[in-house]
C-alpha cells in the first residue's frame, strides 16, 4: 500500500457506471486514474459499494434482486486495481455522528468522511461541495 491515500466519493462511480450526460468524462477520468494506480492510492468504504448498487439501481429501473446488475456494478468497482474497499467498522458509525455536528453535513456524508479520516486521507475524489467545510481537500 501507498502512503497517504485519496478517498473516493459514491459520486464519482455514479457518473461512470451512470454514464453521466456532463460528469461521465470527469468521473471516467478519475476511473482510469485509479485503474492505474498502485494498489490503495485510493480508498472508499464498503458503503460505496451499496450506495452505488442502489442509485444505479434506481436510475436504470432495475431492483436489487436483478443478480446481473449486483454482479456487474460489484465486478466494475472491486477490479479496479487502485482502490482500496474498506469495510464500516462500528465506531465509524459512532464517529459519523460527532462529524456530523462538527461539520453540518448530513449522517452518509460523515460516514464516508470518518473512513476517509481513519485511513489518513486528506483529500476526497467528490464534487459534492458539503465537503469544502471538511479537513479533505476535495478534487473533481
Amino acid at each position: 500500500m501507498v502512503g497517504v491515500a485519496s478517498y473516493v466519493d459514491v459520486n464519482i462511480f455514479i457518473y461512470w457506471l451512470g454514464n453521466h450526460p456532463s460528469l461521465g468524462k470527469t468521473a471516467y477520468e478519475w476511473i482510469k486514474k485509479i485503474e492505474n494506480a498502485p494498489k490503495g492510492e485510493y480508498v472508499t468504504s464498503s458503503l460505496t459499494l451499496y450506495e452505488t448498487l442502489a442509485i444505479i439501481a434506481g436510475l436504470t429501473g432495475r431492483s436489487l434482486k436483478d443478480k446481473r446488475l449486483v454482479e456487474d456494478v460489484i465486478d466494475s468497482m472491486t477490479h479496479l486495481k487502485g482502490l482500496l474497499i474498506d469495510p464500516l467498522k462500528p465506531e465509524d458509525l459512532i464517529q459519523a455522528v460527532e462529524l456530523m455536528k462538527e461539520y453540518d453535513i448530513d449522517y452518509e456524508d460523515s460516514i464516508h468522511l470518518t473512513v476517509a479520516l481513519r485511513k489518513g486521507a486528506k483529500e476526497i475524489v467528490s464534487n459534492d461541495k458539503d465537503f469544502d467545510g471538511t479537513q479533505l481537500r476535495r478534487t473533481f
